[in-house]
């Protein structure tokens, strides 16, 4: 973290409004820098409490209600992990282990019909038992063909763990167990637990909301009768607002890797190279419970690229890594040494913008107006700076917003923000020649009146 000694003597009277992330006045003194030193992580945070996990669904219900509604959708499927996890507060373990399309959820708009999960018998007992505890579930596991030359085989049972002692056996094992003998019974395989899941549900002839093409193939060869369309931009609006868990976790993701970052700042003059650098990211990243994703260092995203540092240099660092799968985004510009004059100015305009734009951030603003304002106040600096400001909306996904379609009609710009989205806005310079590379970039939870950061606010700019 930043010594706050340190902190106080670079910002002066504006120290506590940055780490709060109240509003300065936009001017070229606003800009705040600090000196940070080499630290080193020797304690490891305790991991946070994650047992809400088990018990809050992640899903918004009511927006998924109404947008089922609106769109004439029977239910979701799906099996990319992300909206699995999404719908269920269940990640695929065997996705990570590179075998695809190993969980499917059924996310019905009536709500008098459970949430339903397809999945190998075996990992519900192994790992759903010990993730998962919501109401209004029911797991259709599938297993093995007891014999695969016949036309409708029967299913192997769940296999769970032997017991060799029933007196040993703990209250863990005894809950898994009876999790697992809770489940519908087994299917021979995937797509057939699939099917007769559907027919459980009545939604035999739905219209059917997927996000792979996989699940269209699998059930028309089983003889579904219903229909299908793609629905992923339809999931992305979903996740636009963010519920209390999830803002719970985005939280922890953000402040995890807002520390790794400063701690990453601090070692720049140890570290002796950009791949390094890299490194200790990744490994403060990982210390705090967050898997790294990437870091942009210096305008290049390489991971094979290590450019040495020295004493001069002025270049930013762009840091996203995820906790529980929801992603983090922070970018700093660091100097090592007195920057180039042209650096300076840069720095201070993105910072003048930035703030700008972020006391003006609220519900039912455009993407298109949080460009304008930027641009706008980029021009009233007389900042001749290319700098695009692009808004996205942060959560499972680095851009978790609906994409951009060209056929359709529809832009990313024309977007609304929405109270609870959580919000990073892109304020790099992208011009080169100019004595380095310099970005700025915050995660923010917007509200109907304004916009609060989900994270501690360090100064624009590290000083090594």
């Amino acid at each position: 973290m930043i010594d706050r000694r340190a902190l106080l003597a670079a910002v002066g009277g504006s120290a506590t409004a940055v780490m709060t992330g109240e509003l300065e006045p936009a001017s070229a003194a606003a800009t705040t820098a600090t000196t940070v030193t080499s630290a080193t992580l020797t304690n490891p945070p305790s991991p946070p409490d994650l047992g809400f996990l088990r018990i809050e669904p992640l899903v918004h219900a009511e927006r998924a209600f109404a947008v089922m509604t609106q769109e004439k959708i029977d239910a979701f499927v799906v099996t990319q992990p992300a909206n699995v996890f999404y719908l269920s507060n269940h990640w695929p373990n065997l996705d990570r282990m590179g075998f695809r399309h190993s969980v499917f959820a059924i996310y019905p708009r009536d709500p008098k019909r459970p949430v339903s999960l397809v999945m190998s018998g075996f990992l519900h007992y192994y790992r759903y038992a010990d993730d998962v505890d919501l109401p209004n579930r029911v797991v259709f596991p599938y297993t093995a063909p007891v014999d695969a030359s016949i036309a409708e085989p029967a299913a192997a049972a769940t296999q769970l763990h032997r017991v060799l002692d029933e007196r040993l056996i703990t209250e863990r094992e005894k809950r898994r167990r009876a999790v697992s003998a809770a489940a519908e019974p087994p299917s021979a395989t995937a797509d057939r637990a699939l099917t007769r899941a559907l027919r459980h549900l009545g939604l035999e002839r739905g219209r059917i909301a997927i996000d792979d093409p996989v699940i269209e193939r699998l059930l028309q060869q089983r003889g579904f009768a219903g229909s299908f369309f793609t629905a992923e931009d339809h999931l992305r609006r979903l996740r636009l607002a963010k519920t209390p868990p999830e803002i719970r976790l985005m939280r922890i993701a953000a402040q995890n890797n807002v520390d790794a970052a400063v701690a990453t700042a601090q070692s720049v003059r140890s570290a002796g190279s950009t791949g390094v650098l890299r490194n200790r990211f990744f490994g403060e990243a990982a210390m705090r419970g967050n898997r790294p994703v990437f870091i942009v260092i210096d305008g290049s995203s390489s991971e094979i690229a290590d450019v040495p540092l020295r004493d001069g240099m002025a270049f930013s660092i762009d840091c996203v890594s995820t906790f529980m799968q929801y992603h983090s985004d922070f970018a700093r510009t660091i100097f090592v040494g007195e920057p180039h004059p042209r650096m300076r100015r840069g720095t201070t305009a993105i910072f003048n913008a930035w703030q700008e734009i972020r006391s003006q951030l609220r519900a039912g603003m455009r993407f298109v107006d949080v460009q304008r304002i930027g641009r706008e106040s980029m021009k009233k600096q007389g900042a001749d700076f290319t700098v695009n400001f692009t808004p996205h909306s942060v959560g499972l996904f680095h851009s978790d917003h609906p994409q951009p379609s060209v056929a359709e009609g529809r832009t990313v710009e024309g977007l609304m923000l929405e109270k609870n989205m959580v919000l990073s806005v892109d304020c790099p310079i992208l011009d080169t020649g100019m004595g380095g590379t310099c970005h700025l970039e915050d995660l923010m939870l917007i509200g109907e009146d304004g916009a609060v950061p989900i994270h501690d606010v360090p100064p624009n700019i590290f000083m090594v």
